[in-house]
């Protein structure tokens, strides 16, 4: 439709059908129709612009929190790790760094809470000790307040 276009509402758009569909079993009335369908072309932006943000973020791969072992790494507090994942460290100004030998996990853990963090709105780019001199000290991941 011409009008889901000029709205910019493309995930709208390119399920319509489906969508209805799905409404129309559910028996939705009008009210919860329409805020189904907007819910579903929120989710399609957030997941576009939590993509666009993690290329930007020059992260090397996709990881989450959910993906990681804990079992394997028994020194990590795993408390601690989802603490970090509310991102109120950024709120303080506050600085996380990962430091251990190779192979422990630690650039799954910090593209997870980097992700995290440009799920919540915050600006991120991943950097690592290879990044050359004139960009220390920095943690690996460094994120910013889009408020400030």
């Amino acid at each position: 439709m011409a009008q889901l276009d000029r709205l910019k509402l493309t995930a709208i758009r390119d399920q319509l059908d489906t969508l209805l569909d799905e409404a129309a079993r559910s028996q939705m009335i009008l009210r919860e129709a329409l805020a189904f369908l907007v819910t579903h072309e929120i989710a399609r932006r957030d997941e576009r612009r939590i993509s666009m943000e993690g290329k930007i973020a020059r992260f090397p791969f996709v990881r989450e929190l959910d993906g990681f072992d804990f079992d394997a790494q028994p020194s990590l507090d795993q408390r601690q790790i989802r603490e970090l994942a509310t991102c109120r460290w950024i709120a303080h100004g506050d600085t996380v760094l990962f430091l251990g030998p190779p192979g422990t996990g630690k650039t799954h853990l910090a593209v997870a809470l980097g992700r995290e963090a440009i799920r919540q709105n915050h600006s991120v780019q991943f950097v690592t000790a290879a990044t050359p001199w004139r960009c220390w000290p920095r943690p690996m991941t460094t994120v910013h307040s889009k408020s400030n």
